[in-house]
């Protein structure tokens, strides 16, 4: 969805959840053909982990305090764990087959009114950010303190990716929305995981979840597609829930072309974070910078993302490095390899596209269908290709169907087209309320869930 006012535009690209890519219209929701999936990088030989530190300790009331702050305030019951944060560090693939390292957090139930377990494990994949340096495991993240709440405070154990390239790992870049290195580093994340209940005593019952929330629900859908493609044998995926992904990356960059001058929402930096990322996995994807990007942004353009902690958006386009309009950064060879299906360009993004399999387990894919920042023809295209390969395990929440959640979705100060907030706070606890659902009704001894569902509440009940 494409920007109508230029004067607003600046103040809304700060948003830090909202770089992640646009799709077309739902009724351009076009299934794309079938591609070639590269191999995932293979698993390292052992698991290895270099540090693992307590960040403390979530209590009860405070995870009930992060759920009334949000935006699921009143849909959801007390906490009936505290949460205990283990920031950690281990060694992953790297996209080139090498071993790198990785930064994340393991979130571990705990507490008098906790279940004694054993318990299912989650993965989640974060957003997008541009600060370099941001990790999951710092004390008040909102977006982990968020996920502490809404999943490991029900009795969930939590293993979170701060992703290649950022925090602690040692891999020099971020390969953005690729997809094989996301779901590497996810795995290797999990198995870390399992190694660390085991040293601590913590009981899991042998179910693996995986969601994620817009960057990452790429992640998470990359994530299910290694796993039932190539490691069911290791991993019993029990559900999976993708949330505002941007899945269809040939459609999202259709998109931004198709919306110039201005482009879609926030295009002016997730597709160059994007393109500049692939190029670093396959050096074919351009020759020179000059070939996607025009003067004077090529010359920079390789080195913004992920950057310091305190360069935003809106200062990259105050220092000229970074323009407002789509059209003054792209060049027209771009725009001819995005149309041509046969170009290295053409090919890296639906190969990124993780919608090359059919899902088995229990899947959930939600969003808005109004979000300005990652369209919802990306959910729908999802759904589609799912059921035309033959899958019958997927299910489409559109937020703004749920009659209960009208008055959380609507800000009327703020047009939808211009709000950055919808997809980066009104969203995503609705949706992670519905993939905690399925994710406690899922795979879980019957004692368990007997006991979980009855906390959870669905959209209409009272508190």
């Amino acid at each position: 969805m494409m920007i109508r006012h230029p004067l607003a535009a600046g103040a809304l690209l700060a948003s830090a959840l909202c770089l992640a890519a646009c799709g077309k219209d739902d009724d351009e929701a076009d299934v794309p053909p079938p591609v070639e999936v590269p191999a995932p990088p293979p698993p390292a030989a052992e698991v290895v982990i270099r540090s693992l530190t307590e960040t403390g300790t979530l209590t009860s009331a405070q995870l009930d305090a992060r759920i009334a702050a949000s935006n699921a305030s009143g849909l959801v019951g007390a906490a009936r764990c505290d949460v205990q944060m283990l920031g950690i560090e281990h060694e992953t693939p790297a996209p080139d087959g090498s071993v790198t390292t990785a930064s994340g957090v393991l979130m571990f139930p705990s507490g008098p009114g906790c279940p004694p377990g054993p318990y299912g494990l989650v993965s989640y994949s974060r957003g997008t950010d541009l600060d370099q340096a941001r990790a999951l495991a710092a004390p008040g993240d909102s977006e982990a303190t968020l996920v502490a709440a809404m999943l490991a405070g029900e009795g969930l154990v939590v293993a979170a990716s701060d992703y290649l390239g950022y925090a602690a790992s040692a891999w020099p870049h971020h390969p953005y929305l690729h997809a094989a290195s996301e779901a590497a580093t996810n795995l290797a994340l999990l198995r870390a995981a399992r190694q660390v209940a085991a040293t601590r005593g913590v009981a899991l019952n042998g179910s693996v979840y995986v969601t994620g929330y817009s960057q990452g629900g790429h992640a998470s859908m990359a994530t299910q597609q290694a796993i039932e493609t190539a490691h069911r044998d290791e991993f019993a995926l029990a559900a999976a829930g993708h949330m505002s992904g941007p899945y269809d990356l040939t459609g999202s960059v259709a998109a931004a072309v198709e919306a110039m001058p201005l482009g879609t929402l926030g295009s002016t930096y997730y597709v160059p974070f994007a393109i500049t990322a692939l190029r670093q996995v396959d050096p074919t994807l351009y020759a020179t910078p000059s070939q996607f990007f025009r003067s004077p942004y090529d010359s920079t353009v390789e080195n913004l993302f992920p950057g310091p902690a305190d360069v935003s958006v809106i200062d990259l386009i105050e220092d000229d490095k970074l323009p407002l309009l789509f059209s003054s950064l792209v060049t027209d060879e771009f725009v001819i390899a995005s149309k041509d299906p046969s170009s290295p360009l053409s090919r890296a993004l639906a190969a990124n596209s993780p919608m090359q399999f059919a899902p088995v387990a229990p899947t959930l894919l939600c969003g808005g269908s109004r979000d300005p920042v990652v369209d919802f023809s990306n959910t729908t295209t999802a759904a589609t290709r799912f059921s035309a390969l033959g899958s019958n395990k997927v299910t489409v929440l559109d937020a703004e169907q749920e009659p209960a959640w009208a008055d959380r979705l609507r800000d009327d100060l703020i047009p939808v087209d211009f709000h950055t907030g919808y997809h980066a706070s009104l969203v995503p606890p609705l949706c992670l309320l519905q993939v905690r659902n399925l994710f406690l009704s899922s795979g879980l001894p019957a004692s368990t869930a007997d006991h979980a569902i009855p906390q959870q509440l669905q959209p209409g009940d009272e508190q």
